[in-house]
């Protein structure tokens, strides 16, 4: 259970967050195996200390006994006892236990090394690490170091250790967070760039210091003079397409009018007269494609947005709605809204009504008589979402991807009016508004929206 949250959580740390946690834990886990390893050596080192300051003292009595005799040892820790400042404590026990020497209270401890329980000068039990060695007469000698004063400093070297461990904790956790928040922000400039590109924006560019020269300003530098390179070439594209578009405009307008000029003169024969209206038609649909592509090339340049203004959504799809009912109705299919009210956008009336249109006349265009649609207007969130659902044949999913692409038609209408463009055109007028078109079953049918942010 636990290990499912800490998963969650590393997950939502992000990869900065990740790798910032990463090193605290690392660093973490380093100073505590230093502060171990110091503690072991400090206090392996301590003990060794007080076992020759024992092993020396033992040394010397033993050999004031082995040269003087009992009597002398006995003298002598008297007048150690009597200094009353000597850290070390005696026990002198006889051959039949009885006691000879020393004022350590305790009871005899086993020969050499033992840590002990005596009795202090406040009458208080206290802990000492202890050495007893056996005189040439049976009699037993101890020699003792009262412990505290390492436990006290064992003490002091855990809070100093504990201490500089919970301040390095504070300060890594403290420094990733800054760092974390550092390197998102940067990275959050970049991101919102990206997104106003996306959006159709080409001109934003990712902000750059003119004096620093770190990591992020050299990549946003980077980035800055690709985006200029692919906007050049963008634009030089999109310009050359609405060149030839325009151009041919007007050449075809004027053959469209000596066409029309012509076909009057023939209506005394009516085998001519057909030829040429063929040819006035197929001449319209070639200027209304080169408009069409115009269009697109005018919304996809972001140059409207300038003109953006608070849209009622609410009321422009109902008033298109509205229109719209006869044409469903004179093809043999229904039409009806379901419409939240006052849901506004920021942008153009007429790139969103056109953007309806052509769903509306895909729906009627692409479906069977009898089918239902519906057009939905909703909030959510903050993104308001225009719909259109019918319950006709459907889109297949695998091909929703491709439905935008220009000149995409279905094999049933490459037979019918039109050249593939209405979908495209509704994606660029979603993009430009900061949205996106996207597909859904409707089970059975297709759902075609819109998302856009809400004003």
């Amino acid at each position: 259970m636990w290990a499912i949250v800490f998963a969650a959580m590393f997950r939502r740390l992000g990869t900065t967050g990740r790798i910032v946690a990463f090193f605290i834990l690392f660093y973490t886990a380093a100073t505590l195996a230093l502060g171990a390893t110091v503690y072991v050596i400090g206090d392996k080192a301590l003990r060794e200390q007080l076992d020759d300051r024992i092993d020396v003292e033992a040394d010397y009595l033993v050999d004031v006994y082995n040269r003087r005799g009992m009597a002398s040892l006995r003298d002598t820790l008297q007048r150690r006892d009597d200094r009353g400042v000597n850290e070390l404590g005696y026990l002198l026990i006889g051959p039949r236990g009885q006691h000879l020497g020393g004022e350590l209270s305790t009871t005899p401890p086993p020969m050499g090394w033992s840590e002990i329980r005596f009795r202090d000068q406040e009458d208080e039990i206290a802990a000492a690490r202890a050495f007893t060695t056996v005189l040439p007469d049976g009699s037993r000698l101890t020699v003792a170091v009262e412990l505290a004063p390492a436990y006290e400093l064992r003490q002091t070297v855990v809070r100093l250790l504990l201490f500089g461990f919970g301040t390095m904790l504070v300060g890594g956790i403290a420094g990733g967070v800054l760092l974390i928040r550092a390197i998102r922000s940067r990275l959050s400039v970049m991101n919102n760039t990206a997104q106003a590109i996306i959006a159709g924006d080409m001109t934003q560019r990712v902000p750059a210091s003119p004096t620093r020269d770190d990591e992020f300003d050299r990549l946003a530098r980077t980035l800055n003079t690709m985006l200029e390179r692919n906007s050049a070439l963008i634009d030089n594209l999109r310009q050359v397409s609405s060149d030839i578009a325009h151009d041919l405009r007007t050449p075809l307008a004027r053959l469209l009018q000596r066409m029309e000029r012509l076909s009057s003169a023939l209506q005394g024969d009516p085998v001519l007269h057909q030829e040429v209206e063929r040819a006035i038609g197929e001449a319209n649909a070639t200027l209304s494609l080169f408009g069409a592509l115009l269009r697109i090339a005018e919304v996809e340049s972001g140059t409207l947005r300038r003109y953006f203004l608070p849209l009622d959504l609410s009321a422009t799809a109902c008033s298109i709605a509205e229109s719209y009912m006869a044409v469903a109705e004179d093809s043999g299919r229904s039409l009806t809204c379901r419409i939240e009210d006052d849901v506004r956008v920021i942008g153009d009336r007429d790139l969103v009504s056109q953007a309806l249109v052509n769903l509306l006349e895909n729906a009627i265009r692409h479906t069977p008589p009898g089918t239902r649609i519906l057009v939905t207007v909703r909030r959510e969130r903050a993104r308001a979402v225009l719909g259109v659902v019918d319950n006709g044949h459907g889109v297949s999913a695998e091909l929703w991807g491709t439905l935008a692409k220009r000149f995409t038609r279905g094999d049933k209408s490459r037979s019918g009016p039109g050249f593939g463009l209405g979908l495209n055109l509704v994606e660029a007028v979603a993009t430009v508004h900061g949205g996106a078109m996207r597909f859904r079953d409707a089970g059975p049918g297709l759902i075609v929206s819109l998302d856009m942010p809400v004003a």
